[in-house]
């Protein structure tokens, strides 16, 4: 039997909300029409609407809306399993203050970690460039969970008449999903042209330099509003300082891992030989696509499966299969290591 790996969707965002009595739980959107009609119109015509007609102007396709109005936080994230979500975006973050901000985003960055995900998050509205940096460090986020997160500042005003400014997550959330679909998860989603709003504040060169690792929305003359950065919440790991590298690598291991979770085949070198060859075209195709550096295969990545390579006797008996692969995001032939485990008959 021949094994593929699959090429699954990279931006698959979630918008985490109070939306009242719109609708229960949560519920699928395609455009800003299945918006209105999932919630009546009015339940959208504030913040929570600014930043999801902010999503679907900035190239957001296809989401998910999960309703915390009758929920905890808790039973939300718990409801997300099996959706494939990729992208968190809470909203609200700092109606109930900061220690709920904090509460809010170590839960949503906690789950972003364990699923190759990423949480979107935003400064406070009141927020300067320097305590929107200080604000993001308060979160006391780990090192695996400030990987996963992303915070963006200032709020942006929308262009409609009379608008009342609105939490950047959401163009920022459109515009992940706009140079995925144009050019790949590998991409930084910086120097983007925002449509239909502008900073709510100016920020100059010096107050972006001192907000790092805050990513700054700036308006700039003659070309307008754009995305000033793309970089994680993680100041101490420089393999994880880079949005598209970070989400890079967690595309490649979801699409493992769910190629391999189930291998029902004798955890045997046949086997072995398999899963390398399966693995080895999947990172070809990313390879010539460009997402990864290096003139020739070898320079780009590495695949790795075997006992005395990556698996002890010990693993084969219990039917662990353990593959990994390395991947040249940055520059050719520094390699970040991806692993994935799977379970293969005992042999």
């Amino acid at each position: 039997m021949s094994m593929v790996v699959s090429s699954g969707a990279t931006a698959v965002p979630v918008f985490i909300a109070d939306f009242g009595r719109a609708f229960e739980d949560i519920v699928r959107v395609n455009s800003w029409l299945d918006v209105s009609q999932a919630a009546g119109g009015a339940q959208f015509s504030g913040v929570n609407g600014g930043v999801l007609r902010g999503y679907f102007e900035n190239g957001g396709g296809s989401c998910l809306l999960a309703n915390t109005a009758s929920r905890t936080l808790k039973e939300v994230l718990t409801s997300l399993e099996g959706d494939e979500v990729t992208i968190l975006v809470p909203l609200g973050l700092w109606d109930g203050g900061a220690d709920a901000a904090g509460e809010m985003a170590r839960a949503v960055t906690a789950y972003a970690a364990t699923h190759q995900a990423m949480a979107i998050l935003h400064a406070g509205q009141d927020h300067d460039a320097r305590q929107a940096r200080d604000a993001a460090r308060a979160f006391k986020l780990d090192a695996d969970q400030s990987a996963h997160a992303v915070l963006y500042h200032p709020w942006l005003v929308p262009s409609a008449d009379g608008a009342k400014p609105v939490p950047p997550v959401g163009v920022a959330a459109g515009v992940w999903c706009r140079v995925d679909s144009e050019r790949g998860v590998w991409k930084a989603p910086a120097n983007v042209t925002v449509n239909g709003a502008r900073p709510s504040q100016t920020v100059s060169d010096a107050e972006q330099g001192e907000a790092q690792p805050v990513d700054v929305l700036r308006e700039l003359r003659g070309v307008g509003t754009i995305v000033g950065g793309a970089l994680t919440l993680n100041e101490t790991d420089d393999r994880w300082k880079s949005i598209p590298v970070r989400r890079l690598a967690d595309t490649v291991e979801r699409d493992l891992q769910k190629a391999f979770r189930v291998v029902f085949e004798p955890n045997t070198e046949p086997t072995w030989q398999k899963v390398r060859a399966a693995a080895d075209n999947y990172l070809q195709t990313l390879w010539r696509k460009g997402g990864l550096q290096g003139a020739k295969p070898e320079d780009a990545y590495f695949v790795q499966v075997g006992v005395g390579v990556t698996m002890t006797e010990e693993d084969v008996q219990a039917g662990r299969i353990i593959l990994k692969v390395g991947l040249a995001a940055v520059r050719p032939t520094e390699f970040i290591p991806v692993a994935v485990t799977g379970n293969a008959a005992q042999a």
